[in-house]
């Protein structure tokens, strides 16, 4: 009996091991006394895991190993879009959205007043850090009389006497240091403060702008020439002569004579003659339009008589004026003189260098 319980032992012992299958035959006889020995030394059942694991470790691998990196492989697209986003959105702007300061629009209405006190009404709209609106004069912005406003507005400006030398308004738009401009043009009037000294029936349209004081008005005298004329003012003692055609330069010029008395060269005199007898139905000019015409002046061009030629007539006293648009840039000046025949003359630099005048009939 007792060993039949050795027999069970070791056939339950087999079974677990993995030795002998579900309803095979028990080992040999011979073999069991060696098994028995191996039992009273055997680990408790605690153990049988490790045998299990080197059991299973003899077996071939159901797969061979180079299918194993399929696995991450369907994992990775579910997991792409969230690790890795397109940047474009936010790292590139719309083409639609341009950088910097914007300006929507700009508008003054109206753009030609009448009168000073008249009022202009300007609204605007614009993006950025901050805006100014800037009167302008002619060599840009009146820093000075610059102020804020609102990115997006209106307002209205009074005309006073100091806005009739402004050409008009600028809106400045910053962001950062970068800024944007727009300009709008304006002409100022001032009829009800001063009037220009031409303009009535039968004469051309004054400027679209105030004049810089009320016009000078003097006795004056004029004498044509073959190729100009010219002109003395009583009150300021000033000689002009015009030249009609243009130089080389392609200008029509004129010389203006401030002082004739300290401009006279020595031995120069009203009296002086050339000698000549002019062609039939020419004069010879006398006095002080004589001594210019013979260059015994300062100031006028060498060849002031071939330029001219022959009076043809003796010279004349009329009625003049004088009178300047209001100055929008420094070194710069148009002014406006009435001629012998009645014309209106517009006279003017070719730059702040004034390295000639020039005019044109108005």
């Amino acid at each position: 009996m007792a060993c039949q319980k050795s027999v069970c032992l070791l056939v339950l012992v087999a079974i677990a091991a993995g030795l002998v299958g579900c309803g095979a035959a028990p080992a040999t006889s011979t073999v069991l006394p060696a098994r028995e020995a191996s039992v009273t030394a055997a680990p408790p059942r605690t153990a049988l895991p490790t045998a299990v694991t080197t059991t299973a470790a003899t077996e071939p691998p159901t797969e061979p190993p180079a299918a194993l990196p399929t696995a991450p492989a369907t994992a990775a697209p579910t997991q792409a879009p969230t690790q890795v986003p397109s940047p474009a959105p936010t790292l590139r702007p719309s083409a639609t959205t341009p950088a910097g300061p914007q300006i929507g629009f700009f508008t003054i209405t109206p753009t030609t007043t009448q009168n000073v006190g008249d009022v202009l009404d300007m609204s605007w709209e614009a993006s950025g850090d901050r805006a100014e609106i800037c009167p302008v004069s002619g060599p840009g912005p009146v820093e000075n009389l610059c102020r804020a406003v609102e990115l997006s507005g209106s307002t209205q400006f009074v005309t006073d006497e100091a806005a009739m030398s402004y050409t008009g308004f600028m809106l400045r738009v910053w962001q950062g240091t970068s800024w944007k401009l727009a300009v709008e043009d304006v002409r100022l009037q001032c009829k009800n403060l001063r009037p220009w000294f031409f303009g009535g029936q039968g004469e051309p349209a004054p400027p679209v702008s105030c004049p810089e004081a009320a016009a000078d008005i003097s006795s004056a005298a004029g004498e044509m020439f073959e190729h100009g004329f010219m002109v003395w003012v009583e009150d300021a003692d000033d000689f002009y002569v015009f030249y009609e055609g243009q130089d080389s330069a392609g200008f029509q010029t004129f010389d203006w004579i401030l002082e004739p008395q300290a401009s006279l060269k020595p031995g120069a005199s009203p009296d002086n003659r050339t000698g000549e007898t002019p062609p039939p139905g020419l004069y010879e000019p006398v006095g002080g339009f004589g001594m210019i015409w013979r260059g015994e002046v300062e100031g006028v061009r060498p060849d002031v008589r071939d330029w001219l030629g022959w009076a043809t007539g003796p010279e004349f006293a009329y009625e003049t004026a004088y009178q300047c648009k209001t100055s929008t840039y420094p070194g710069m000046w148009d002014c406006f003189l009435r001629g012998p025949q009645g014309q209106i003359l517009e006279l003017r630099p070719d730059s702040t260098a004034q390295v000639r005048f020039l005019w044109e009939e108005w």
